[in-house]
């Protein structure tokens, strides 16, 4: 075995002083081989004594020479282990001095110089501990201060320098997968020896531990919308890699799972695509991996900054939120963090910073906005002791741009609901515009005027509202109605025409004529293009009886005559019916609005005649009348005598001038009718009839 020591033979003397008394030589190293042979190095004294005899090798703690040295010239001898029994260089450090034997005086003995002895503890982490004894209290002069270590591989008789230490204990990091190691420790003294400790192993193998923890230095989002992840280079130089995890939520379990292997050991940033920093935060670690495939534990771990944009078109902003950032460049908790930056690019121009926040703010409200703007946001969070350190978040885009304004908003109809007092107010509307409600709005003024009724909000999918207005009164005026728009911040955007219901008014004229009286429907985009007129008798079903053309005039008349109805009861209702003309088709539809229903009365009429024969033509005396109500119809027959000869509650049956059967004389007697009409109204007429015969 070659050993790392050096003997170095002085020169001769060129003669011996014999006049000087000796001095003892000076002791400089302590060299260990591997067969636990010790060699020891000293430097002669300056002047020998002329009575000079040998030098005596001393182990302390025996009283007999280990060994003697007669030639006064040699600086080193190799003390063999077996002459140090029971001792062992290889088991534990000795101590040697020399003695200088005389003829004469005695010499004093030289200092006590101990050889090192080194231990080696492994640890089966991964790591061997090296411990070792000093050669003395105070080095020997010349002596270097380092100790030097050196390592053998499965005694291959190669010894390398590994490191160098100025104190007596050493930890070897192992980079082997398994393998018998042997250290060694020399320390020199100047260019004259070295001083070796024993070499020792361990009687099983030792083995590399797995890479040490990592430290996860950034992940950030590129422009790509790519993650990238970075962290530091790992420490232990048999790393071939690092390992990526992410974070997955399994079967509602989180989980961390290897998403993929990055080879080198210099290789320290990795760019993900395998999911959407723009669609949620994404977390990561990483691992070393060494050439023994062991993976070292998990880093930190990192959250991408995922960012959101809330618009708010009523405000004019754009609130930007964000998750708070962790464990920037390896910095534990939020105390790297400086704080972060928020860029933005308007109308795809170059990014710039539009502010910052503190560390533990993770919300900006962007309120310098323009209608016509279209932004782009990122947030870059940076470390408090290096600017340079960040991390970046995804990219939101943005434009604060109302929607489109509504598109041929119309009032279709404001209609009474047949024989109500309700009125049915009809929008067509843009479902595509911006509308957050509908406001329906009414005015009993022709002027203006104009109060909210109702509020809806904006429904979905379809371009038809409407509203019943039962708080209306339409038999006694008309109301104009529109709806207005209004966009989600409740500001008016649209205003549709006005719609204006028809008072209907009807009165019966004493020449059986009923005057009917309306004012235009408004405002249909075409007018009407007619009104249809319809009436019913006494309440029975209603029918058409008359179509006036729309003149523009404003109010309408039209007169019935009913002269040729000579049965009922002399009521007669009304509505009118207005037709849109829509003649250039503006709209997918054609829309009618009707009136309120309208009372007319006809006050009775009785034709009575003055004679009968009942033999004759006129064989029965009844009256003849029109619009009399049935109900209070009563026809009496009274003799000059005041005898009651006939009576009769229908107008349907008459006198045929006979009494309990008996055929009256001819003569003069009194008739008495009574009758109410439809409305209430008593009428009492009385007169006499001449009976023929």
């Amino acid at each position: 075995m070659v050993l790392f020591s050096l003997i170095f033979l002085l020169g001769g003397f060129a003669q011996i002083n014999a006049q000087v008394t000796g001095t003892p030589p000076n002791i400089r190293c302590v060299s260990v081989d591997a067969a636990g042979d010790v060699t020891l190095t000293w430097v002669l004294p300056s002047t020998m004594s002329s009575s000079w005899l040998s030098f005596q090798v001393y182990m302390v703690g025996n009283n007999t020479p280990v060994a003697t040295v007669t030639n006064p010239t040699q600086t080193s001898v190799t003390i063999p282990a077996a002459s140090l029994l029971p001792n062992s260089a290889n088991s534990g450090s000795i101590s040697f001095y020399i003695y200088t034997s005389t003829s004469g005086s005695p010499v004093t003995n030289s200092d006590t110089l101990s050889s090192m002895y080194l231990s080696v503890n492994n640890t089966g982490g991964g790591t061997a501990v090296l411990n070792w004894t000093a050669i003395s209290t105070n080095l020997p002069q010349g002596s270097d201060k380092w100790y030097q270590i050196y390592r053998e591989y499965d005694s291959n008789d190669v010894w390398i320098w590994i490191d160098s230490t100025q104190s007596r204990s050493y930890v070897d990091t192992i980079t082997y997968c398994k393998a018998y190691l042997n250290y060694q420790v020399q320390i020199a003294n100047s260019t004259i020896c070295v001083s070796s400790s024993n070499q020792v192993g361990s009687s099983s193998p030792f083995s590399s531990s797995a890479p040490p923890i990592g430290v996860l230095d950034t992940v950030s989002v590129t422009s790509s919308n790519t993650t990238e992840i970075s962290w530091a280079k790992s420490r232990k130089s048999n790393v071939i890699g690092y390992i990526i995890y992410q974070y997955f939520v399994v079967s509602q379990v989180g989980k961390w799972l290897p998403i993929d292997t990055v080879y080198g050991i210099n290789t320290t940033s990795f760019n993900y695509s395998g999911a959407n920093p723009a669609d949620s935060a994404l977390s990561f670690e990483v691992a070393a991996l060494d050439s023994c495939h062991n993976g070292g534990a998990i880093s930190n771990s990192q959250t991408t900054l995922f960012l959101r944009v809330s618009p708010d078109f009523c405000t004019q902003t754009n609130t930007l939120s964000w998750n708070s950032y962790q464990d920037l460049a390896g910095n534990l908790g939020s105390s790297g963090i400086g704080g972060y930056k928020v860029f933005v690019s308007i109308n795809n121009g170059a990014f710039g910073i539009l502010g910052t926040t503190t560390a533990n703010v993770t919300k900006y409200i962007d309120s310098n906005l323009s209608k016509r703007e279209y932004r782009c946001y990122y947030v870059q969070v940076y470390e408090s002791a290096n600017h340079d350190t960040t991390a970046s978040s995804n990219m939101v885009c943005d434009s604060i741009t109302p929607p489109p304004p509504p598109k041929n908003n119309y009032l279709r109809t404001a209609t009474v609901i047949f024989n109500t007092s309700e009125i049915n107010i009809v929008g067509y509307v843009d479902s595509t515009s911006g509308a957050g409600f509908y406001q329906f709005k009414r005015s009993s003024d022709s002027a203006g005027g104009f109060s909210i009724i109702k509020t809806i909000t904006a429904p979905l999918h379809t371009d038809s509202i409407s509203y019943i207005d039962n708080s209306a009164h339409p038999a006694t005026q008309s109301y104009r109605y529109r709806i207005i728009t209004l966009d989600e911040c409740n500001k008016a955007i649209d205003s549709t025409n006005i719609g204006q219901t028809m008072l209907l008014t009807a009165n019966g004229q004493s020449d059986r004529i009923n005057t009917l009286s309306w004012n235009d429907y408004g405002d249909w985009y075409d007018n009407p293009a007619y009104y249809l007129i319809y009436r019913s008798v006494d309440g029975a079903s209603y029918s058409l009886v008359h179509t006036v053309t729309y003149s523009g005039a404003g109010e309408n008349t039209y007169n019935d005559n009913v002269g040729g109805i000579t049965v009922g009861q002399g009521t007669f209702y009304y509505y009118v019916k207005a037709v849109e003309n829509n003649k250039t088709g503006l709209y997918p539809f054609t829309d009618t609005s009707l009136s309120n229903i309208a009372e007319a009365y006809q006050n009775p009429t009785v034709y009575i005649p003055n004679a009968f024969d009942p033999n004759g033509v006129n064989k029965i005396f009844i009256p003849v009348g029109v619009f009399i109500d049935v109900q209070g119809y009563n026809f009496s027959i009274v003799s000059r005598w005041g005898t009651v000869l006939f009576q009769s509650s229908d107008p349907e049956i008459g006198w045929n001038g006979t009494y309990h059967g008996k055929k009256m004389e001819e003569g003069v007697y009194v008739y008495i009718l009574t009758y109410t009409s439809s409305r209430g109204e008593y009428f009492q007429q009385e007169g006499t009839v001449t009976l023929l015969r």
